[in-house]
């Protein structure tokens, strides 16, 4: 243990210090409570501590525990009532932390690098409800209690506590004698013998996880999570008494901020700083980063001892809820699937991993029109596209079903995959759409529906910025969480010097909050990454707020515009460009009038300078910005040129062709035409 030397300056200190920030944990508070009604508790508390193994807690053990969980969601209003994908989040999150797989382990300091752990511990949501069902365990009770929640929401739902780790998601919490600030969750620590009122851990929506409604990056529910498995704050007793924990420097009070030159006790020898990285502190969730080797013996002495928590990491216990690996499950499975990529460049191979969820498929029939091979029955199979040669792109769906002895599921998605060729594309150094004769996808959009359900963007006659026709995206029927998104095909800009990329938008939220958002990324390398280069949300998305029932734009100060400098993608590499809208409970969205405007490296010269009227017409247009004689082609929106010549000394033209879009293009600027 520790050794500490009281000084007396240091004691003066101590007793003058008080808390300058708002509360994060209801722990402690909660504990003197327990305290009171089990007699027993410290001394049980201290007698189990002096069990644990100190001595060779940077061994990894080669086994990893892992806790069934079930989440309860307890909302008030549908605002806080937050996705299935929020909750998968956290819980991803949680092991990342736990396993040291965090992407921020590089954050911690050379003097703690030697006792950060990887606690060998695993959280997953359970498969077997407490009646062996098979479950999401996922949970969701409306209730005005999840306002200024405390134990009292446990009482609408909980799963027995030997079996499960209940977390219970709440829209705020308030605890009696609390003290001031802000209560973000809360837990307790194992207690022989305790019923579901005193154990689990009751966090706030907006500290679950690191979509959705998170504001965070998750990591209030790996502390809570640290309470439940037995760990202490660093700063409990300050600098003389501390977390039982020698590897953990001692802390006069809880630390704010990211201050990583503190030292607000000198006592311990050697002298080190405060360890702000400790993830039982109050640091700022980007400052968090690791547990220690003492804290992992702290969590797994209690993980092995049966009257603590040892019952839930059981063989018995993993297959009453599910998650012994390899275990059949009694339910027919249900299809789900992703891919590496969905928008590729033609001769990509990609990998499809089966998503499928509930029972244990034991058998996979894949449908790859279009790709290499065309059929498949491995579980999570690669396929390579490359039928899409003299063509601009084509679009190919994609099909699973998965089997077991319970039963079958097939999930279908059209258009999944969007196989592009760079070489093939009609959009070189400009782009233009509205959505006038087309629907999508088409030779200019591909339309991304990662969930495969019925609700993403599709063509729309009713309301639109210009012309008769935008996209809608009915988010009011919408799940948070999910993604629809449109990806341009290929343009090249190998003639840009400077480019803008710009478009109409007319979103509305829902009364209550909402957060929705716009993303637009652009790529360089046939969609396998995405550069993000502007997102939009909040009032800089919203044209109305607070619509209850379906909203569609009546007016034109419905819609807004952005603008996005792309001069960084300029260069000899084709750029695609996405714009993808994720859901946050809002209202329905629109898009229109997309415009990449480019200056043009080699001559005085970019596509807005130059106007073709009337557009739409009957098939005379007149070209205006260019000289007569200049030798131009008109391109379907396939891709095939269908008209060469020269403009006539009025600058004139004309074109004999079915009502429909088409490209303008004169040396390296395009414009659109538009037949009626």
């Amino acid at each position: 243990m520790r050794k500490y030397i009281l000084s007396p300056i240091l004691a003066v200190f101590i007793f003058l210090s008080a808390p300058l920030f708002g509360q994060k944990c209801g722990h402690d508070v909660l504990e003197e409570e327990v305290k009171r009604l089990y007699p027993n508790y410290e001394a049980d508390e201290a007698e189990f501590i002096s069990k644990v193994n100190f001595n060779e807690p940077h061994l990894t053990e080669a086994v990893v525990h892992t806790i069934p969980v079930v989440v309860h969601i307890i909302y008030d209003s549908p605002s806080d009532n937050i996705s299935d994908k929020q909750v998968r989040d956290a819980i991803i999150g949680l092991n990342e932390d736990y396993r040291r797989l965090n992407a921020d382990t590089s954050n911690t300091r050379s003097i703690f690098q030697g006792v950060a752990a990887d606690c060998e511990i695993e959280f997953q949501l359970a498969k077997l409800n407490p009646q062996g069902n098979c479950t999401t365990a996922i949970t969701r009770t409306q209730s005005a209690l999840s306002v200024a929640a405390n134990n009292n929401v446990k009482g609408l739902i909980s799963w027995p506590n030997n079996k499960y780790l209940n977390i219970w998601v709440v829209n705020s919490i308030s605890l009696s004698s609390s003290g001031t600030g802000t209560v973000l969750g809360y837990a307790y620590k194992p207690n022989p013998g305790q019923g579901t009122t005193y154990d689990g851990i009751v966090i706030r929506h907006d500290r679950m996880g690191r979509i959705g409604t998170g504001t965070s990056m998750g990591r209030t529910l790996t502390h809570e999570a640290g309470h439940y498995l037995g760990l202490d704050h660093p700063f409990k007793g300050g600098c003389f008494s501390g977390d039982n924990c020698a590897d953990t420097p001692p802390v006069l009070e809880a630390s704010y901020g990211c201050n990583t030159n503190a030292n607000t006790c000198s006592n311990d020898s050697p002298n080190k700083p405060d360890m702000i990285e400790n993830y039982m502190d109050y640091a700022d969730d980007n400052c968090m980063n690791l547990f220690t080797d003492d804290q992992r013996a702290i969590m797994r002495s209690n993980l092995a001892n049966v009257a603590r928590r040892g019952y839930l990491i059981s063989t018995t216990n993993a297959q009453n809820s599910g998650i012994q690996p390899g275990m059949a499950l009694p339910c027919a499975p249900q299809a789900n699937f992703k891919a590496s990529q969905t928008a590729i460049c033609n001769g990509t191979t990609v990998q499809f991993t089966d998503m499928s969820t509930f029972g244990n498929a034991t058998n996979w029939s894949w449908y790859f029109p279009g790709g290499t091979p065309s059929t498949s029955t491995a579980q999570n199979p690669t396929v390579t596209y490359s039928n899409a040669s003299g063509n601009s792109y084509k679009n190919y769906d994609v099909a699973l079903t998965v089997t077991n002895a319970l039963g079958t599921s097939q999930s279908s998605i059209d258009g999944y995959m969007s196989v592009h060729t760079p070489n093939s594309t009609i959009w070189a150094n400009s782009f233009n759409s509205g959505f006038e004769f087309n629907a999508i996808p088409n030779g200019t959009w591909h339309v991304e529906n990662a969930e495969g359900d019925n609700i993403k963007w599709e063509r729309n006659s009713f309301n639109s910025f210009e012309g008769d026709f935008s996209v809608k995206l009915d988010n009011y029927n919408n799940e948070p969480d999910n993604t629809d998104a449109l990806v341009t095909n290929f343009i090249n800009v190998n003639r840009a010097a400077a480019m803008n990329f710009s478009f109409r938008y007319a979103v509305a939220s829902k009364p209550g909050s909402a957060m929705d958002d716009i993303n637009v990324s652009v790529s360089q390398d046939c969609g396998e990454s995405w550069q993000s280069v502007r997102t939009l949300i909040g009032p800089l998305l919203y044209a109305a707020t607070n619509k209850a029932t379906p909203w569609n734009p009546t007016t034109s100060s419905n819609w807004r515009k952005v603008t996005i400098g792309l001069d960084n993608f300029v260069g000899n590499q084709p750029i695609m460009i996405k714009v993808a809208f994720t859901s946050g409970g809002g209202n329905n969205a629109f898009l229109d009038d997309f415009n990449l405007d480019v200056t043009l490296d080699q001559e005085d010269l970019n596509a807005a300078q130059i106007s073709i009227y009337p557009n739409p017409s009957k098939g005379r247009f007149t070209v205006e910005g260019l000289p007569a004689g200049t030798p131009y082609t008109i391109y379907s929106t396939g891709g095939s040129a269908i008209q060469k010549g020269l403009l006539d000394l009025d600058a004139s033209l004309e074109l004999t062709a079915p009502a429909g879009y088409y490209l303008f293009q004169a040396s390296s600027v395009r414009k659109a035409l538009i037949i009626q």
